[in-house]
């Protein structure tokens, strides 16, 4: 099947274990109005965003005041499982004031970056995003887990998949895609999905040189997990 892709990039969202990403910091919070309690208030989990892997859990957030208007968050806890930072809102109600703020939170970067992936298990019930590559057994047949099991899945090149399929997009640097038909560690062979004006810069059936950085020349970048 030529050479193997490296295991570096099968990554580790640990699907159903889980691990993703936690909150590594939270922005000052600014625009509340006439907080006069102090201390630290534990921000409820009704007010802080689900992780999007399955498993994973929310973090523990306190608030503190600096005045009757802003104030500070403390990481207690990080949690797991973000592929994307959530949406934190602190309410000025939790030391005696009022009005609402959703600072920034900021993830931690401890997951390696990887290929990304949707695939539909043969015990699956759907089609699902994200998960594991566990090994790569042939260039277009993969060992995967997601949020619905772990199984065999075939590379294949349509954005529609059936029981025991999955697939990968890549892109070029005109930003036109195409679906991975064979993959080793230095080749994709693409087929083409949807052109920008531009159009396509490779044809199907192409083996070209391929990344998880940028889109260079004829070299294309796969969707990936970061």
């Amino acid at each position: 099947m030529g050479r193997p892709i490296k295991k570096t990039f099968f990554g580790n969202l640990n699907i159903g274990g889980a691990a993703g990403e936690g909150v590594a910091s939270v922005a000052a919070v600014t625009g509340l109005s006439g907080m006069t309690d102090s201390g630290a208030f534990t921000i409820l989990a009704a007010d802080i965003t689900a992780p999007q892997i399955t498993g994973g859990t929310k973090p523990v957030l306190t608030f503190s005041t600096s005045s009757a208007t802003t104030g500070t968050v403390a990481v207690v806890s990080p949690g797991s499982g973000y592929l994307s930072a959530p949406t934190v809102t602190v309410r000025g109600a939790l030391a005696g004031g009022s009005g609402t703020a959703t600072p920034v939170a900021t993830l931690t970067t401890d997951r390696a970056n990887a290929l990304a992936f949707n695939s539909y298990l043969t015990t699956g019930s759907s089609a699902v995003s994200n998960g594991d590559i566990i090994k790569q057994e042939a260039s277009r047949r993969y060992l995967v887990r997601n949020s619905q099991g772990t199984g065999q899945c075939i590379l294949v090149t349509t954005s529609t998949l059936a029981a025991g399929q999955m697939n990968l997009v890549a892109t070029d640097w005109n930003g036109s895609t195409y679906y991975v038909r064979k993959l080793t560690a230095r080749k994709a062979v693409l087929v083409a999905s949807t052109a920008t004006a531009s159009g396509f810069l490779l044809a199907n059936g192409v083996a070209t040189g391929w990344t998880l950085n940028a889109a260079t020349g004829t070299i294309v970048t796969i969707s990936d997990t970061i």
